[in-house]
């Protein structure tokens, strides 16, 4: 299911990207990618396992700059669909002069971690603070609130700046606000450059016909006779992909 993931990922942005880019996967396993995927082994990251914190918390890994060279990159979950041309993201988040552009968390003040713009260097606080052992109240117990947590102990909010809050959306909380409000859930996606998918369910599942006749009968219940959300544009979005060399 990863190789699909990455496969689909890479499609997306380039079909969406407006300028060369390089996609670079940081895997623990060589995987059988699209040419033109450059894989990197994290194996060794392993500084970054903790008892009781989720995989994802490997994402500090970003903010070491022995392990990620660039000196401005964006990175990407693989669990989100690239649905529009992402010139205006990209040219906002590079020129902004802040160490670290991020998504403001749907359901709190906290951050998500499925798009970032980092500036290498700027922010290894991060990576230093989980390896010398510091801790924080965590909703979840991954790398976002660990993020946050260090962003507001070592004094570093200027150092931090959000996406437009249009450009980045969830598709959970669309759906939820869909039931409330139809016209404001469709636009809200059509406005969209990314639909992030977090939690239940991923694209592979959302796209299923059981998934599609469960959300229907949701919307029908709602009062919605005519569907909320754009499901087969964004389902076109997640099948035109690159296949596997």
């Amino acid at each position: 299911m990863a190789e699909l993931y990455v496969s689909r990922l890479f499609g997306m942005l380039a079909r969406h990207c407006t300028q060369p880019f390089v996609l670079y996967c940081y895997t623990d396993q060589p995987r059988r990618l699209p040419a033109g995927i450059e894989q990197r082994d994290c194996r060794g990251w392993t500084e970054l396992e903790r008892p009781g914190m989720r995989p994802t918390t490997r994402k500090l890994g970003l903010f070491n700059p022995r392990y990620v060279e660039f000196e401005r990159f964006l990175y990407l979950d693989l669990s989100l669909i690239v649905r529009a041309p992402m010139h205006e993201l990209l040219a906002q988040a590079f020129a902004r002069p802040e160490a670290l552009v991020i998504v403001k968390h749907w359901a709190n003040d906290g951050y998500n971690s499925s798009v970032m713009r980092i500036r290498r260097d700027a922010m290894t606080r991060i990576y230093d603070a989980f390896v010398a052992g510091e801790r924080y109240e965590q909703e979840v117990p991954g790398d976002q609130d660990f993020i946050r947590g260090v962003v507001l102990r070592h004094g570093l909010t200027s150092q931090v700046a959000h996406f437009a809050s249009h450009q980045i959306v969830s598709f959970k909380k669309t759906v939820q606000a869909g039931r409330r409000d139809g016209a404001v859930a469709r636009r809200r996606i059509d406005d969209a450059t990314i639909v992030k998918f977090h939690g239940s369910p991923k694209m592979h599942e959302a796209f299923a016909p059981r998934y599609h006749l469960h959300l229907r009968f949701e919307e029908l219940l709602h009062g919605h006779w005519r569907p909320v959300l754009p499901m087969r544009a964004l389902r076109r979005e997640w099948h035109g992909a690159v296949a596997p060399a």
